[in-house]
């Protein structure tokens, strides 16, 4: 089978804190069992408020293009220009240029917004977003990873059985903050926060009848996981 099918729990979700209580809430109403949160990641920087945000919390980045292609080899001048005076460069190449994060930074923004640059941020090394070598958190942990987030994207998955279908296999919640779902991954949308449900890889026989007994207002199957 290929990947799993997620659905957007579709109600507002004001805010991080609302948004991790809803996908708990999912987990205690529909979970048999859980594992462990896993693979809790910080999602790249687009707008000036989560790079200021993001000097707070991490000490260097990687400038990308969003559409992961190769970066421009003579500009954008200001962006090159700032990063050579200031001394901040660490490491690059045609693809990524990994800086030091200068508040001083922050004055290039919209350029880096209209130039397609986004800030990729180390993460999972990094407290409180730092999980260790097996790559999960505990339930705490993710507590104070959410709580430091601010306009950062974030997500993180919990997979585990939901009860009423036949297999377990890739089920379970993800949680996207400040992003959204797209196919298989993740993408910026600061200010969104969204709750999926995962029915796995095996269930597709039964899928309609069980999401239509949950009573959730659903949005349309995404490829998940």
């Amino acid at each position: 089978m290929g990947a799993s099918l997620l659905y957007q729990v579709l109600e507002p979700l004001p805010d991080a804190a609302s948004a991790l209580r809803r996908a708990r809430a999912l987990l205690s109403d529909f979970a048999e069992w859980v594992d462990e949160p896993s693979g809790p990641e910080v999602g790249p920087v687009v707008t000036v408020e989560q790079y200021e945000h993001a000097c707070r919390l991490f000490t260097f980045g990687v400038f990308t293009r969003r559409d992961w292609g190769a970066l421009p080899p003579d500009g954008p001048a200001e962006f090159r220009d700032a990063i050579t005076r200031t001394g901040a460069l660490r490491d690059g190449d045609s693809h990524r240029v990994e800086v030091e994060l200068r508040p001083e930074f922050s004055r290039l923004w919209p350029l880096i917004e209209e130039t397609g640059l986004q800030v990729e941020l180390p993460g999972r090394i990094t407290p409180p977003f730092d999980v260790g070598e097996e790559d999960t958190t505990t339930e705490a942990g993710l507590d104070r990873m959410v709580e430091a987030v601010g306009p950062l994207g974030f997500d993180v998955a919990w997979e585990g059985r939901l009860r009423g279908l036949p297999s377990a296999k890739l089920c379970g919640v993800q949680l996207c903050l400040n992003s959204v779902w797209t196919s298989q991954c993740t993408e910026p949308a600061p200010g969104t926060h969204a709750v999926y449900l995962s029915i796995g890889t095996r269930n597709y026989d039964v899928q309609d009848a069980w999401l239509g007994e949950t009573g959730l207002n659903l949005g349309p199957a995404l490829a998940g996981w």
